[in-house]
């Protein structure tokens, strides 16, 4: 199945005989540039000014589809999805675990799987630079094995009989220091010219991190999705601080994806030279990219989501490898398997 990106300006989606149409205006007149039946179709991603029809929200959520938007800053506006189609059982289950030890389960297994992907993310770096820029390879590999050590500390950390609320200042401090050597090792490989400092966060000050948090934004978007169909509450988290708004789980689960989908991602398109300074513009204080450069991330976020992995001895897409990671969390605070374990690769 497909995913239908609309990305730019003024384009606008709706329907023509039980078809999804895509109009754009061009010299004063609208003219249709897509079209595409429903069936074929898994998400619609909105990113720009563009807008939507009932007409084509209904048919879309008829057949499962549902529509993301984001914004220029990466940030997911809005998410509408076809109705819930679980039953009720696995929410309930949810809720009473934040209070039992498989919340604290999930919340560890998350931040394992994160660190053992920032682990192996230093490694495959530090391996490809090894010839062409020995003392980056090395100080990369410095920060592998500082990952490591906090991998170690997490694994050995007794979480029997306690709550995730016991545990989470604990865990996201084996995070935080773990993140510090990362994104330093990480600086030290873009080039001076775009001035990354550091991983600022949900406001960019620089094209680095407007890159990252764009891509965040395509990956929250679809972790949205993998907790809808899961028949989970988006905003029941067990690691995230639970506020009003916020899609606590949604980002509980993008931990295990953000750096094998979307750091790597930004990394090389900035190693490879595929943008420069002129492509990105300060506005206010914070970082915008040009119509080409978002588009350039864009295409890369999304090929890499529908290209395969093999994970478990199976070739699975990324974007069904989301899907079956909510899923696990589902079946385990369902108790329909007794563990839960987080998504990560070797190298």
């Amino acid at each position: 199945m497909d995913r239908l990106v609309i990305d730019g300006w003024g384009k606008f989606i709706g329907t023509d005989h039980e078809q999804i149409i895509v109009k754009e205006k061009k010299d004063g007149v609208n003219t249709v540039i897509h079209r595409c039946i429903p069936q074929n179709l898994r998400q619609v991603v909105i990113s720009g000014r563009g807008s939507i029809s009932t007409d084509a929200i209904e048919l879309l959520a008829e057949h499962g589809v549902d529509v993301v938007l984001i914004d220029w800053r990466g940030q997911v506006t809005a998410y509408i999805s076809p109705p819930q189609m679980r039953t009720v059982n696995t929410r309930r289950e949810q809720y009473r675990a934040f209070d039992t030890p498989a919340g604290a389960v999930l919340a560890k297994e998350f931040i394992n799987a994160k660190l053992h992907n920032m682990s192996a993310t230093l490694g495959t770096l530090s391996k490809s630079r090894k010839d062409t820029f020995p003392d980056s390879a090395e100080a990369l590999k410095i920060a592998r094995d500082a990952a490591n050590v906090w991998i170690d500390k997490l694994e050995k950390l007794n979480i029997k009989g306690k709550s995730c609320s016991d545990m989470r200042e604990t865990i996201m401090g084996y995070e935080g220091n773990a993140s510090a050597s990362y994104w330093k090792s990480i600086l030290a490989i873009i080039p001076d010219e775009f001035g990354f400092k550091d991983r600022s966060g949900r406001y960019a000050a620089d094209p680095v991190n407007a890159m990252l948090n764009y891509g965040y934004g395509v990956l929250e978007g679809e972790c949205w999705r993998a907790v809808h169909y899961s028949g989970l509450d988006p905003y029941g988290g067990f690691l995230h601080v639970d506020r009003p708004g916020k899609a606590s789980l949604v980002y509980d689960i993008m931990e295990e994806f953000r750096q094998q989908i979307v750091d790597k991602s930004v990394i090389k398109i900035f190693s490879l030279g595929q943008v420069k300074p002129d492509d990105f513009t300060i506005e206010n204080g914070i970082c915008k990219m040009a119509d080409g450069a978002r588009k350039l991330l864009l295409n890369e976020l999304l090929t890499k989501l529908e290209s395969q992995v093999r994970y478990e001895d199976k070739n699975l897409k990324w974007t069904d490898l989301i899907l079956n990671q909510a899923r696990d969390i589902a079946q385990f605070l369902r108790g329909d398997s007794k563990t839960y374990k987080g998504f990560w690769l070797r190298w």
